[in-house]
């Protein structure tokens, strides 16, 4: 090796040596900043013909990271964000139900109204037994109207949380263009740009939290960045816009806005829609269908609560009309929301179920078999809006007409049901479930509760505006003549005379009513299937939703656990892979002072050769 070729290789390796120097002190300072990945510097050596060192070009800073872990953190991101916010929603409502331990919990305040009923059963004169079974029913209707309440704002704050979060995707996809602008501006003039790329990654990391993405890197070294489906979020280095108009009220049942993407090219597309997992996903489903849900409970145990005290069931009366036997029954008392119950068997000997619906507004009708909670039932809607119980009474035998059954007008106004001995059919029963108009005289049933939004409204759960029974969790109320005179919980009947204030008719029908009768209950509820809904008491059902919403924020909790367990563990794995190790880059750093000194020493030599060649010439 010639003195040149000496001197160049040392002068070479003393400006390497100085690159490397800088970088590694740059990593030792970083060591604690977060999201600094441990940078490198690698170099390309050129020989001439000779086999000479000719150069040494150093090559671009490098990053040290593990691009497959850091794909895989990435990725989990938006599921334990996803499980997390359904965690901590279903945790809160778990809360509110209470426990089947819990003392302040829904099941406890039915089983203290259930209880203050047996006592009235037993005592149905005394002034404190009455006044028990008005506190324990005022006591229940209140926790309803606040659990309400409650679940309405925890609505509202997911709205509010997805309004924030699509101003954060917002902000991070403008960081990402910006900054990938930034590092082709880099590249360009051939500047470093492994910081850049720290901080991109970060930018990437916290918009992966919020939904699910697909991140490649174009030829350009630019981000294309897309949703679960597809749709493009950052491409070519043109960003979507993100928007969301937040709801000042959520009406019960009703969907809030969604997040909105708007491409570069002006298409629009629903960013929730288009994602299937991540935090504004979980926001949407809390607020559009888990917290919705949980409302709908809440309204079924009012609307049962209701019906069930008030309601009053008037079988029809036994007939024979030569050779065929049915019944007759009174239809003038119906009201919207009011049925009419008809069981027979038909030609094949199979047992058949009608259900006739009262409503006011026709445009209601048709009605869907599904209207009612009973999954083995021929459903019709009938127009009462008339007043005219023959009216009523033409319907339904219109509707009948179909039937092996012999469906008419007794004459009177009143509907006739018989069988058909030659076909052969038979009619097993025929009732009408109504509610009372008043307090006495209309039967055992009272309105205990009703339905306070406008005053004071007797609660038959009309389908009309909606349905009554939407809603009704939070004007739910104790009945105000029965707070302001509760022997109404004894005194059923004035006419002829009023009954003893000792007769436990009316308490034990209400009891009856609470613990003793089976019904199905409305499974778009989440309690059951419409093919085969849950079918018990109040007192059990209402057992069985405090169940299943601590059901359901045990199953989140347990997911989130495991879901969080993961990403740690990724976030550990990927930290390790890009992280600095001081002990280790403080070694290096001697090497490289040593290696600088070397060549010094090397120049210095060389330099020494040379004065002694240019002295001796």
């Amino acid at each position: 090796m010639g003195l040149t070729s000496a001197l160049n290789t040392a002068l070479f390796g003393l400006t390497f040596n100085q690159r490397q120097i800088d970088v590694t002190a740059a990593n030792i300072a970083n060591a604690d900043t977060q999201g600094y990945s441990t940078k490198t510097v690698e170099a390309n050596v050129f020989f001439d013909g000779r086999g000479n060192v000719s150069g040494i070009l150093s090559s671009e800073v490098r990053r040290v990271v593990d691009e497959n872990i850091q794909a895989s953190y990435f990725s989990s991101l938006s599921e334990t964000n996803y499980a997390s916010q359904i965690a901590n929603f279903t945790s809160r409502l778990d809360d509110l139900f209470g426990t089947l331990e819990d003392g302040s919990g829904l099941n406890s305040l039915m089983t203290e109204y259930s209880n203050a009923l047996s006592s009235l059963v037993n005592d149905p004169g005394g002034y404190p037994a009455q006044q028990e079974v008005v506190a324990a029913a005022d006591a229940l209707a209140r926790q309803l109207n606040l659990s309400y309440t409650a679940i309405e704002d925890m609505r509202i704050d997911a709205d509010t949380l997805m309004r924030a979060e699509a101003e954060d995707i917002n902000e991070l996809l403008v960081s990402l263009q910006d900054i990938d602008e930034k590092i082709h501006e880099s590249r360009s003039i051939d500047v470093s740009v492994a910081d850049l790329l720290d901080q991109r990654d970060r930018y990437v990391e916290q918009l992966s939290g919020y939904l699910d993405i697909e991140v490649t890197e174009e030829s350009s070294g630019m981000l294309q960045i897309k949703t679960d489906t597809g749709q493009q979020l950052l491409a070519n280095n043109q960003v979507s816009s993100v928007s969301f108009t937040a709801s000042s009220f959520l009406r019960p049942g009703e969907s809030g806005n969604s997040i909105i993407a708007t491409t570069p090219g002006g298409t629009k597309f629903d960013l929730v829609q288009n994602s299937q997992s991540g935090s504004i996903v979980a926001l949407s489903e809390m607020r559009d269908e888990v917290l919705v849900e949980a409302q709908r409970q809440l309204d079924t145990i009012a609307a049962e609560l209701s019906i069930s005290m008030s309601n009053v069931t008037v079988p029809g009366s036994a007939v024979t009309v030569v050779p065929d036997d049915g019944y007759v029954l009174d239809v003038s008392g119906l009201q919207a929301g009011n049925t009419v119950s008809l069981t027979y068997t038909d030609t094949a000997g199979a047992t058949q179920n009608v259900t006739f619906v009262a409503v006011t507004d026709a445009s209601l009708l048709p009605l869907d078999d599904t209207e009612t909670a009973r999954p083995d039932d021929t459903v019709y809607g009938i127009d009462i809006s008339s007043g005219t119980p023959a009216t009523y009474v033409a319907q339904m035998v219109a509707a009948l007409a179909a039937t092996p059954l012999q469906a008419s007008d007794d004459g009177s106004g009143n509907l006739q049901v018989l069988g058909d001995v030659s076909a052969p059919s038979a009619v097993t029963s025929l009732s009408a479930n109504i509610t009372p108009t008043a307090n006495t005289d209309q039967g055992l049933g009272l309105s205990i509760f009703v339905d306070s939004r406008a005053g004071q409204e007797i609660f038959t759960d009309a389908l009309e505006n909606g349905g009554q029974r939407v809603g009704y969790a939070k004007s739910f109320a104790v009945n105000a003549d029965l707070k302001a005179d509760s022997s109404l919980l004894v005194t059923y009947e004035t006419v002829p005379s009023v009954n003893s204030d000792n007769d436990s008719a009316r308490a034990e029908y209400l009891l009856e009513k609470l613990t003793a009768t089976p019904k199905a209950y409305d499974a778009g509820a989440g309690i059951g299937n419409t093919g085969a809904p849950y079918e018990g008491t109040l007192l059990a059902y209402v057992n069985q939703v405090v169940a299943y919403q601590g059901n359901q924020a045990n199953d989140a909790a347990a997911y989130a656990q495991a879901k969080e367990t993961l990403t740690t563990n990724l976030a550990i794995r990927y930290e390790e892979s890009y992280s600095v190790n001081v002990d280790a880059e403080m070694a290096f750093l001697i090497e490289l002072e040593n290696a600088y000194a070397a060549n010094a020493r090397v120049m210095q030599a060389v330099n020494e050769l040379f004065d002694v060649l240019l002295n001796t010439v």
